[in-house]
C-alpha cells in the first residue's frame, strides 16, 4: 500500500504517517471502548483483513484471546502522555500458511485526543528481544527469569539506561484467591501478570517467585505508586502491596545481576519470615554480603587450616587438606555458597591456591596438599590456565598441589569437565573428586571423570557399623574403584571403630578427627601406633543392618 498523496491531504499528516510508518507495519486508533477507528498499513499481512475492515472492529479480535489481560491493562492504566511498549504480543490465529503468529505492540495516549490510544504494531520480537519461557499463566518462570534480566540490563546498559528489579510484595494473596471461585481466582492472576508485564521493561513481564511475591525489571524512574495501585486493583486487596527497589546500575551490570539472583533465592527461601522483615532488609543484606566477599577476596582475608589425610593401613600421613575459615560467626560452607552464588568463587578459588603455593614453598619437599575447587570455577572459561599459571614457576610444585573438586550445583557439561582435569593431571596435579555420593555428585561422574581418589561423603562413613546399609555401600563403592584403577578416601572419620571399618572395607585414605582437628600450619605427628588390624570372622557375609 502506499501513503496518501499530498495533494489530497496535509503534507504535516502524510510526514508524520511516513514517520509511524517507519518503526511500524500497522498504525491504528482505538476509542474508549477498543473499537477500532482508524487504520493504515499492512493490516491483511497482520489480520488477514484491508485496512478498512479493521475500522469499527474491536481491537482484541488482532489478537490472541491470551492477550486480553493485557489489552484490557492498556486500556485503563494508560495516562495522558504515557506510552507503553514495545510489548510481545501473540496475533489471533490464522488458518493461511505463513501468517504471522508474533509482533510487537506500542501503545501512546496523546493527551489531545482524551479516551483515545494510538497504536502501533510491528511483526516480530521488540528490537530482537528473544522469547523467553513463560508458565501457563503467562508470567516469566522462575528460571528464566534471570537470564531476561540479564539480557535487558545490557540492552538498557548499550542504551544509556538504568534498570532497577521490582519486589513486589501482595500479602494475603495465596489465601484471599484460594477464598474467590477458581475461574475469579485465574482471573485475577492473569489481571497481575497483565499489569507486570505492560510496566515491565521491554514488555518482558514479570516472574511469580512464590505464592504472593513478584518480580520485575523496570526504568529505575518509572513510579512505583502506580505500579502498586496497579497491582492492587488487579489482585483486588484491602493492603496496599509492598514494594523493594534494586537498583541496577549498568557500570557494575554482572556485580548487580549476581546481587540479583542471590536476593531472588532468599526471597523464595525466606518465605514469611521475608515478609515480616521487609524486603528492603533482604536485599541490604544481600549487598552487604556480596560487598563483604569482594572484600575478603582483595585482601585474602581469610585463613587456612589443615587436616591430615592418613593412610588406614599404617597411620603415616598421605597430605594435608586446606580448609578455609571466615570467622567465628560465619560458616564456612555458607560462605563459599556465596561466593558461588554471586560468580566470585573463581577469584577466591585463585586467592586459595596462591596461598597454598606459598606455604609448599616453605615446606619439605614430602608435603603435600589439597585445595578445594569449585567446579563451578573450572568450567569458567580461562579459569583454568590462571590456575596453572599460579605454579607455572614452581612446576615442581604441582606434584605435591593436589586439586578437590567441589560442586554444589550440577556440572552439565561432564565432557567438558574431564578434558579440563585431563590436562591438570597431565600438568602433575593429583585430582580428587570430593564429597562423592553427595548433591548431584553419581556413578556417573565416577564413570566419565577421569580422576585420581574420590572423597566418599562423610554421611556414609560417619555413623557407619558393620554390615549396615552404609557400609555394604561403601565396600562396593571402593571394589568399583579399585577396578577403575581410583584410590579412596573417608572423610568425617571420628571413631576408632569406624577407621577400622573403612580400613577392612578397602577405603585407603582417611581425614577425620580421630587423627586430627585441622591445624594451623601443615605440621603434625602421627599417634604412636596405626589402627589394629582386620578382624575378619569365618563365614562372615554381608547384611542389611
Amino acid at each position: 500500500m502506499t501513503l496518501p498523496s499530498p495533494r489530497t491531504e496535509d503534507a504535516s499528516t502524510v510526514r508524520l504517517l511516513g514517520l509511524a510508518f517507519a518503526g511500524a507495519d500497522l498504525v491504528f486508533e482505538i476509542d474508549a471502548q477498543g473499537v477500532i477507528v482508524f487504520a493504515l498499513g499492512a493490516a491483511e499481512r497482520l489480520s488477514g483483513r484491508p485496512d478498512s475492515g479493521l475500522v469499527g472492529r474491536d481491537w482484541a479480535s488482532l489478537f490472541s484471546l491470551s492477550e486480553a489481560a493485557l489489552l484490557a491493562t492498556l486500556r485503563k492504566d494508560l495516562a495522558a502522555g504515557e506510552r507503553r511498549g514495545p510489548i510481545r504480543v501473540e496475533l489471533a490465529p490464522r488458518d493461511q500458511a505463513g501468517a504471522p503468529s508474533g509482533a510487537s505492540l506500542s501503545v501512546f495516549r496523546l493527551p489531545q485526543l482524551g479516551a483515545r490510544l494510538s497504536c502501533a504494531l510491528s511483526l516480530g520480537a521488540p528490537s530482537g528481544v528473544p522469547a523467553f519461557s513463560r508458565d501457563a499463566r503467562g508470567f516469566t518462570s522462575p528460571e528464566s527469569f534471570a537470564a531476561s534480566a540479564e539480557y535487558l540490563l545490557d540492552e538498557a546498559g548499550r542504551a544509556g539506561l538504568v534498570l532497577s528489579l521490582d519486589l513486589v510484595e501482595v500479602q494475603g494473596l495465596r489465601d484471599r484467591l484460594a477464598r474467590l471461585k477458581p475461574e475469579d481466582a485465574e482471573e485475577a492472576r492473569q489481571s497481575l501478570e497483565a499489569v507486570l508485564r505492560a510496566d515491565s521493561f521491554a514488555g518482558v513481564g514479570g516472574a511469580e517467585v512464590s505464592a504472593d511475591r513478584f518480580a520485575v525489571m523496570r526504568p529505575s524512574d518509572s513510579p512505583p505508586g502506580r505500579l502498586l495501585d496497579s497491582v492492587g486493583a488487579a489482585t483486588g486487596g484491602r493492603e496496599r502491596p509492598q514494594l523493594a527497589r534494586l537498583s541496577m546500575d549498568g557500570a557494575a551490570s554482572s556485580r548487580n545481576m549476581r546481587t540479583m539472583r542471590v536476593a531472588l533465592d532468599r526471597f523464595i527461601e525466606a518465605g514469611g519470615a521475608a515478609a515480616a522483615a521487609g524486603f528492603e532488609d533482604t536485599v541490604a543484606r544481600t549487598l552487604r554480603d556480596s560487598s563483604r566477599f569482594r572484600d575478603i577476596v582483595a585482601r585474602s582475608a581469610f585463613q587456612l587450616a589443615y587436616q591430615p589425610v592418613v593412610s588406614l593401613e599404617t597411620g603415616e600421613l598421605h597430605h594435608f587438606e586446606a580448609l578455609a575459615r571466615f570467622s567465628k560467626d560465619t560458616s564456612p560452607a555458607d560462605t563459599i555458597q556465596l561466593a558461588e552464588d554471586l560468580e566470585m568463587i573463581q577469584a577466591f578459588d585463585l586467592s586459595v591456591v596462591r596461598s597454598i603455593v606459598r606455604e609448599l614453598q616453605s615446606q619439605p619437599k614430602a608435603t603435600r596438599i589439597a585445595a578445594n575447587l569449585s567446579a563451578h570455577s573450572l568450567m569458567i572459561e580461562g579459569f583454568l590456565e590462571e590456575m596453572l599459571g599460579l605454579v607455572g614457576t614452581a612446576p615442581d610444585i604441582r606434584s605435591r598441589l593436589i586439586l578437590e573438586i567441589t560442586e554444589t550445583r550440577k556440572i552439565s557439561d561432564l565432557d567438558r569437565a574431564n578434558i579440563l582435569i585431563a590436562r591438570l593431571r597431565k600438568a602433575g596435579h593429583v585430582v580428587c573428586l570430593d564429597d562423592f555420593g553427595a548433591g548431584a555428585a553419581s556413578l556417573d561422574y565416577l564413570r566419565r571423570l577421569e580422576v585420581d581418589f574420590i572423597k566418599i561423603d562423610g554421611r556414609y562413613i560417619q555413623s557407619m557399623t558393620e554390615g549396615s546399609r552404609d557400609a555394604l555401600v561403601v565396600k562396593h563403592l571402593v571394589a568399583l574403584c579399585r577396578d577403575l584403577g581410583v584410590g579412596t578416601i573417608a572423610e568425617m572419620v571420628e571413631t576408632d571403630g569406624v577407621a577400622r571399618l573403612s580400613r577392612d572395607l578397602g577405603v585407603e585414605l582417611g581425614q577425620g578427627w580421630v587423627f586430627s582437628r585441622p591445624l594451623e600450619k601443615p605440621k603434625w605427628k602421627p599417634p604412636s601406633a596405626p589402627p589394629p588390624p582386620a578382624r575378619t570372622r569365618p563365614g562372615a557375609r554381608d547384611v542389611w543392618g
